[in-house]
């Protein structure tokens, strides 16, 4: 069953002391965990990441310390962890994923790491190992030459990390970037949440720390120490009765070394039993202390997502805001630009318009002129007629042409003469003058 688009997702970040499990979380998560630099832990608890929000969800880390851690011994690191992810399970929160981190600049997966690794997959289960990656990285500290050899060996090797691929691990570099942080994170965000074998052996099979697989495994491995010390520790005491048997001043310093080396012994021999102790005793008074521990930061990682959350809401308002906003942006946008369209569009046909107008008048201009000229040649030309037929008719020549007509005809014998050849007479007379 795949993963919800929008539920919350939880990984677990786990591997050696130093192996960066804390600066890989802050790199993601822009938290604050304590980063260690040397061979000392910095993380001997378990600790909660800010949540932040990767593709639209909601992601928080659980850093783990290392089962090397160098202020816890082994069996507490597993009871830290065992406990706060049984609450968590309780609580009905499961994990999405594993992040198991592997530096690839170490030389050998010694048998520290190998027992480190042992017990993460006694912790999760073969069923859980379809939701781990097993991440390298530091590979800046090494040549690609090597690390690809590293790599190659671990993901072959029995005794490494072949059997948990072999279950469906992941196996994956991470080369210190974001990008890469995020896309590991990605691969998990994709699993379905799903419960650690200890979280279903203490919650549903109600066992004990020292009944789960890993606590077995554990107590195992410091039976195998406790014996190795017994041995070692009676093989001193053999020696150091020898040398009182002799009774010399010779062997007096080798006695007093022997000494020494047999309260080491014991002294790592009481350190082992304890450790076993611890596995076999449900001390209740520890119980109610790391109870309160592991539901303050059950609570703190809640309050922190409910946080996160209000304010993915706030923003999510705020941006559906911004988003009508831009709408109605563009929408006006839209209009001023379909508006400077429909103007352009009249101001090209108001400019056609005007080109066709002024084309008219100067046409019309140049008919007018045209006619104009044409009229007055005209004009010049009746003008000029007007004075030949003037010449050719004027008044001059018609009334000597009419004087002369008059006189010509005879006068009557007697009487006076007529008065239209008296005119004549004027007229010819005045025609002379």
């Amino acid at each position: 069953m795949a993963a919800s688009q929008d539920s919350p997702v939880t990984i677990a970040v786990m591997g050696a002391t130093g192996a960066g499990k804390s600066t890989f979380i802050n790199l993601v998560s822009d938290s604050q965990l304590g980063v260690g630099f040397g061979l000392e832990s910095c993380t001997s608890d378990v600790q909660i990441s800010l949540p932040f929000t990767l593709d639209g969800r909601i992601v928080t880390f659980i850093d783990t310390p290392g089962f090397d851690d160098t202020v816890k011994t082994e069996a507490e690191i597993l009871r830290r962890i065992a406990d706060f992810l049984s609450a968590t399970y309780e609580s009905g929160r499961k994990l999405n994923g594993v992040i198991f981190l592997h530096r690839i600049s170490d030389y050998r997966m010694g048998g520290v790491a190998r027992k480190n690794f042992r017990l993460f997959k006694k912790l999760c289960g073969d069923d859980a190992l379809k939701s781990v990656v097993i991440a390298t990285n530091m590979w800046a500290d090494v040549t690609p030459e090597v690390g690809a050899i590293r790599e190659s060996e671990l993901s072959t090797n029995d005794l490494f990390f072949k059997p948990a691929l072999e279950k469906g691990a992941k196996f994956v570099r991470h080369d210190n970037t974001l990008e890469s942080a995020h896309k590991i994170i990605r691969e998990i965000m994709g699993f379905p949440p799903a419960a650690l074998s200890i979280q279903k052996e203490l919650v549903d099979e109600h066992k004990s720390i020292g009944q789960t697989a890993a606590g077995q495994d554990l107590k195992a491995e410091l039976e195998v120490q406790i014996r190795k010390q017994k041995e070692e520790m009676d093989g001193i005491k053999a020696e150091i009765q020898g040398i009182i048997a002799e009774k010399d001043q010779k062997h007096q310093e080798e006695l007093d070394d022997l000494n020494i080396s047999l309260s080491a012994v014991r002294k790592q021999l009481s350190a082992f039993e304890a450790e076993r102790n611890k596995l076999r005793e449900e001390n209740e008074s520890y119980k109610r202390d790391n109870e309160e521990k592991t539901n303050k930061l059950l609570a703190a990682m809640k309050e922190r997502e409910d946080q996160l959350r209000a304010l993915e809401a706030h923003s999510a308002k705020q941006m559906e805001t911004i988003q009508a906003l831009q709408e109605s942006l563009v929408s006006v946008e839209d209009q001023l630009r379909s508006q400077a369209e429909e103007k352009e569009k009249a101001h090209a046909s108001l400019k056609s318009l005007a080109d066709e107008h002024r084309q008219e008048v100067s046409r019309i201009r140049e008919e007018f002129e045209q006619k104009l000229e044409a009229a007055r040649r005209e004009k010049e030309r009746q003008e000029k007629e007007r004075q030949q037929q003037a010449q050719q008719w004027g008044p001059r020549p018609v009334l000597a042409q009419w004087a002369s007509a008059q006189l010509q005809t005879p006068p009557p014998p007697r009487g006076r003469m007529p008065l239209t050849q008296l005119v004549a007479l004027a007229v010819n007379h005045f025609l002379r003058v």
